[in-house]
C-alpha cells in the first residue's frame, strides 16, 4: 500500500496485448494511439507509451509466459482477443504482452485503470485485463 498526501491507494495493473504491423517503439505508439507533436501532454503521453514498451518487456501479471501465441493470448485475455490475435498473426502484425501499474505516471495511470479496446489505423490494442 502507498500513502500519499491526502488519501491512502492500493497500486493497480493491468494486462495488455498490443498488435502493431511495424516494430514497437514509443514513437510509433504515440502516434499509432494519435497523439499529436506539440501537444499540451506530449511529455506525459510520451512517458506513457515509454511505460507501455518498458511494460512488454516486464512480461505479464500473474503469468509466466515467454512468448505471444494463441493459447497465451487466449488464457489470458480470452477468445475474442485469441482470435483477433490469429487474425492479425495471418497479416503479418507482431504481438506484444506486458502490463503497467497505476504508480507508473497520470496518463498510464489512466491507461491502467480504464478497460478499453482500440482496432484502428494498422493497431489493436486490448487492455481489458484489469487487476485492482
Amino acid at each position: 500500500m502507498k500513502i500519499r498526501i491526502g488519501y491512502v491507494t492500493n497500486s493497480s495493473s493491468t494486462n495488455f496485448l498490443i498488435l502493431s504491423k511495424k516494430e514497437l517503439t514509443a514513437q510509433y505508439l504515440y502516434k499509432k494511439l494519435g497523439f499529436k507533436k506539440n501537444s499540451p501532454i506530449e511529455s506525459a503521453a510520451m512517458e506513457m507509451c515509454e511505460n507501455i514498451i518498458y511494460g512488454t518487456n516486464k512480461g505479464l501479471r500473474y503469468f509466466n509466459f515467454d512468448e505471444v501465441t494463441y493459447d497465451n493470448v487466449k488464457e489470458v485475455f480470452g477468445e475474442k482477443a485469441a482470435s483477433r490475435y490469429l487474425e492479425y498473426q495471418k497479416k503479418g502484425y507482431l504481438g506484444y504482452m506486458g502490463y503497467t501499474s497505476s504508480d507508473e505516471g497520470t496518463l498510464t495511470s489512466f491507461f491502467t485503470t480504464d478497460s478499453f479496446e482500440i482496432d484502428n489505423n494498422d493497431i489493436y490494442v486490448y487492455a481489458r485485463s484489469c487487476m485492482w
